[in-house]
């Protein structure tokens, strides 16, 4: 196989061995039985090794386990970003991106929280476009949330923070607006499909909770047909994660000259980051096993 198709396919192949290396789903069982010294022991003999062993002289317990899982979802993605040929680079960023949204608001919510730095740094997911070493100077340098928004001057993202520097709360809702749509308008096929489902009920989701907070938010999509209702918020929110997460692992094993095999697998890596973050965070928290298994999503 030559030129566009070898790209797509040697990406591909590569993120399926990866995909096979994923937590099976009948573990997560054996996980809430276990303490968190446990869990952390058992995911040392898993893809999460590296990042536990590393972290492991600095945190314990929870905070370990979750410090330990971000980096390495992190270090997953970029190392996916690192073997990826052309064809599939344009993709894969435009989906990292979200983690660029994710650190910006990390950030500006620390400084505003008065959070030293080695408190914000924790938080990270340095996988998108804005590198860690970028990150991480960002908020050794300032001091404010208004000299962090001056520190982007020169990222996509700047615009928007300063347009809405007066509120943080609208600047986290409009770069999260900004990035869904992106995706959405820039992305076609399958890709596109499972980014615009994510949207309509991301907007249900919203005007469900306007009817109860009578805040109104933007919707991510400007169009009243293939609306979804919402009844129950939270339960809701793990349909949402299960549609997810099916669909994600299906487009793994898609055979097509595109990047679905890779947009699969991180939506799959998402999900078993948030199981594990929510077994952690439970047993930290001693609730009972049955409120623990009710937010996992299989």
């Amino acid at each position: 196989m030559t030129g566009k198709g070898f790209g797509y396919a040697y990406t591909n192949t590569r993120v399926r061995v990866m995909k096979s290396k994923l937590i099976d789903p009948s573990e997560y069982n054996k996980l809430m039985k276990m303490s968190l010294d446990q869990i952390a022991r058992y995911l040392q003999e898993t893809d999460y090794k590296k990042e536990i062993d590393l972290l492991g002289a600095k945190y314990e317990e929870a905070n370990l386990i979750e410090y330990a899982i971000n980096q390495n979802l992190a270090n997953s993605f970029n190392k996916i970003l690192n073997f990826s040929l052309k064809d599939s680079r344009k993709t894969i960023n435009l989906f990292l991106k979200k983690y660029d949204v994710w650190n910006i608001k990390t950030i500006l919510r620390g400084k505003q929280s008065k959070e030293n730095s080695e408190e914000i740094i924790q938080d990270l997911v340095p996988a998108g476009e804005l590198k860690e070493e970028f990150l991480i100077e960002v908020i050794k340098k300032t001091n404010s949330v208004q000299e962090a928004i001056e520190a982007f001057k020169k990222t996509s993202y700047y615009e928007t923070m300063k347009k809405n520097s007066g509120n943080l709360t609208e600047m986290e809702d409009e770069l999260d607006l900004c990035y869904m749509r992106e995706r959405i308008e820039k992305t076609s096929g399958k890709i596109k499909e499972i980014f615009r489902e994510k949207a309509l009920f991301l907007d249900a989701l919203n005007t469900a909770r306007a009817k109860e907070t009578k805040i109104q938010m933007k919707n991510i999509l400007q169009e009243k047909k293939n609306k979804i209702v919402v009844e129950d918020i939270k339960k809701s929110r793990i349909e949402l994660r299960k549609k997810m997460s099916e669909k994600g692992r299906k487009m793994v094993h898609v055979f097509r000259r595109d990047s679905s095999p890779v947009i699969g697998y991180f939506i799959a890596k998402e999900n078993e980051v948030d199981n594990l973050r929510i077994i952690a965070r439970g047993k930290q928290a001693n609730l009972p096993l049955e409120l623990i298994e009710q937010q996992l999503v299989y």
